[in-house]
């Protein structure tokens, strides 16, 4: 089986990430949750602290996996190591090495974006509490989405330095 090329690669991680990541994500918060019907911006186990940790969480998983995944995947040839110099590789060749603290990283980015997002879905809404099941529904899209751009980001990160630096060959 010929290597696949690295964009190829990237969107089939990062569906297969942003697919788990949007279904996992609402059914742990609603085992978290039971018997909070409605929930509240602002409680001790609100959804916006849910929102600030989830992101976090999310980027750390993705990032030791993924990063262990890539450089397994290059070893066997089953992904290209070729990955063509942009400003956005440019940017993710800042993040740190350590699977773990790149995760950390990408999360504490993402965590204040989530964060806002679901403060404006409060406030078009006009409400100081929402229905769970809106809030599983913003939580898997916004989950999907970060999902997929982490997975992007790490391969991204990850391939040229697991690939010997080189970011062309």
């Amino acid at each position: 089986m010929a290597a696949q090329p690295v964009g190829a690669y990237i969107r089939t991680q990062g569906v297969v990430a942003a697919i788990l990541n949007a279904a996992l994500n609402p059914a742990v918060s609603r085992l978290l949750n039971r018997g909070m019907e409605p929930v509240t911006l602002c409680a001790e186990r609100g959804v916006l602290v849910d929102t600030f940790v989830t992101p976090v969480v999310l980027s750390l998983l993705v990032s030791l996996f993924v990063s262990a995944g890539v450089r397994r995947d290059l070893g066997k040839g089953r992904v290209e190591g070729v990955v063509r110099p942009s400003p956005e590789t440019r940017l993710l060749a800042r993040l740190p090495r350590a699977a773990w603290a790149m995760g950390a990283a990408i999360g504490c980015c993402a965590a204040p974006l989530a964060a806002g997002a679901l403060i404006c879905l409060f406030l078009l809404s006009g409400a100081a509490e929402i229905p769970f099941r809106r809030f599983a529904l913003f939580k898997a899209a916004y989950t999907g989405a970060l999902g997929y751009a982490a997975t992007r980001w790490v391969i991204l990160a990850v391939l040229p330095r697991a690939a010997g630096g080189a970011e062309t060959r």
